[in-house]
């Protein structure tokens, strides 16, 4: 319904259009009426019409003088002078001003109710070009956003030449110039086509980069976003990414069921070496995919793994199987080698030991890499008779590849979960030393073990499930429950035993792991004894 308001003094003609518009089938609706100019003012912007009718001659602000205001604060409103002169002066300024429609009275209901029916008509078509600019602003900018993204993978994949990324990216709006550059990968991963999810991930990564200059942004696939940063202040770019990858990992979990995978390729100088940073982004999300584990990896992290060496490794193809797959893709590995063996009773022997031999030799090798003894390791590898028994059917065939992935996977799992097993034991050895110490933090822990500590905090939760602080708070609560049943000291003096500086802060902790008091848990314990 379209909202229409009188402004119109002499009662019988208010009268007359009132009835007109409330007795009309048409889609009007009269929201408010007012003998004078002044007066309609102060309504109209409170009821916001979409149609005035107004009377020329009015006492305190006449029909022009309210339409050249309403023009100025609610240009949208159509406007229809009624008047009882036929002066060629009124009708020129009434068109100066933008009224819509000139009647002159007396004035017939039907009138009045076509006049409106043309102007709610002009309403309509104002609509309908004004949603079509809009669509037209909409397509423009998605082609733009899309040309954008477009130029912006050409940069980091190093197509673009330097001279050029700094002409065309200033006709873009992008400021590229920097003290050094470094790429990120973001994968998104969901266990089902739940896209709205994706576009929710998306939303919450934005709305964490926007506004911060120093981060470009863009998709690279439905599920993949790149972050081009920018070294603007002295911070290393490494730990601004790991910073910002622990925040975007932490929100996008948070809100969303997408896991994110971060890659953060090496810190270059120059926007020419951009595709050697982001080819290392790269490597480090493949790596981390591949390995199912969903963490914040850099190259510098993979560099690591020179003893394990997963990323090098040669030989058969299932040799690069065997360097991520999971035991959930144990049966997957089976399916493909019965697809392999076939239908032929006579050759499934001989096609059997072939794939157990080319297996056998595959795992061997990545033992050896990882520093392990294969006799140790599967015991049957070394036993030729039994491979030929595992081969004797597709039955024994399939019990016994599953026989030898499942300890292979446990092995090398547990090689390359010890690549942060020293850190890690060095800086909880530390905690449990130190615990009693305020002044004991993650940037003091993190100095004792030789690491950043924004990576050394990304490290440490992904390592052992929890976070500094929560593994250090749970070390102290620990200690003082000990302290609480084996000495007679206050609940404040062992608050400071262990570490708080607030007896208060100390009891709500206390409370907040425990579910009840340091004075309850005394009491309890020693009811219970």
């Amino acid at each position: 319904m379209y909202k229409v308001f009188i402004a119109e003094d002499e009662i019988v003609v208010r009268e007359g259009l009132r009835n007109s518009i409330q007795a009309g089938s048409g889609p009007f609706v009269l929201v408010g009426e007012a003998s004078d100019g002044e007066m309609a003012l102060s309504i109209m912007k409170d009821v916001k019409p979409d149609i005035l009718i107004t009377d020329i001659r009015m006492p305190f602000v006449d029909g022009l003088s309210l339409s050249r205001i309403i023009k100025k604060i609610l240009p949208w409103i159509k406007i229809i002078i009624i008047s009882g002169h036929d002066e060629f002066q009124y009708a020129q300024e009434a068109i100066s001003i933008g009224v819509d429609e000139y009647i002159l009275k007396p004035i017939s209901a039907s009138d009045m109710l076509l006049t409106l029916g043309k102007l709610v008509d002009r309403i309509e078509q104002e609509k309908l070009h004004l949603s079509s600019i809009e669509n037209l602003k909409q397509q423009a900018q998605s082609n733009s956003d899309l040309i954008r993204e477009r130029w912006l993978y050409d940069l980091v994949t190093g197509i673009v030449k330097t001279e050029d990324a700094l002409e065309k990216g200033g006709d873009m709006g992008l400021d590229l110039i920097a003290h050094g550059y470094l790429v990120a990968i973001i994968n998104l991963s969901i266990s089902s086509e739940n896209y709205a999810e994706l576009i929710n991930a998306k939303l919450n990564i934005n709305s964490l980069i926007d506004h911060q200059e120093e981060v470009l942004c863009f998709s690279q696939s439905r599920d993949s976003i790149v972050l081009l940063l920018k070294q603007l202040v002295s911070e290393p770019l490494e730990e601004t990414a790991y910073t910002l990858g622990q925040a975007i990992k932490y929100e996008v979990e948070r809100n969303t069921k997408c896991l994110v995978t971060i890659g953060i390729g090496s810190f270059v100088e120059r926007i020419g070496s951009l595709s050697q940073s982001y080819a290392d982004a790269e490597k480090a999300i493949t790596f981390s995919v591949k390995t199912g584990q969903n963490l914040i990896i850099g190259i510098h992290d993979l560099n690591t793994f020179s003893e394990i060496d997963f990323l090098k490794l040669d030989g058969s193809p299932i040799s690069e199987r065997l360097k991520y797959v999971k035991k959930s893709g144990i049966n997957e590995i089976i399916a493909q080698y019965m697809t392999m063996i076939g239908t032929d009773p006579l050759q499934t022997t001989l096609i059997s030991y072939y794939l157990l031999y080319d297996l056998m030799v595959a795992i061997s090798r990545i033992i050896d890499e990882l520093g392990g003894v294969v006799q140790e390791v599967i015991p049957c590898l070394s036993n030729k008779a039994q491979l030929l028994e595992m081969a004797g059917s597709k039955e024994t065939f399939c019990d016994g590849v599953k026989s030898i992935l499942d300890p292979f996977i446990d092995f090398r799992d547990q090689k390359a979960a010890g690549k942060y097993y020293e850190m890690i034991q060095k800086a909880k050895q530390h905690i449990n030393l130190h615990f009693a110490d305020q002044d004991i933090s993650l940037h003091s822990v993190a100095s004792i073990v030789h690491v950043s500590p924004n990576h050394f905090s990304t490290i440490f939760s992904q390592e052992t499930g929890e976070t500094f602080i929560e593994y250090l708070t749970r070390v102290r609560i620990n200690t003082s429950k000990e302290l609480l049943l084996t000495t007679s000291h206050r609940s404040a003096d062992i608050a400071y035993e262990v570490g708080f500086g607030d007896p208060h802060y100390f009891s709500y902790i206390f409370k907040k792991h425990t579910g009840i008091s340091p004075r309850e848990f005394r009491t309890g314990s020693k009811c219970q004894s």
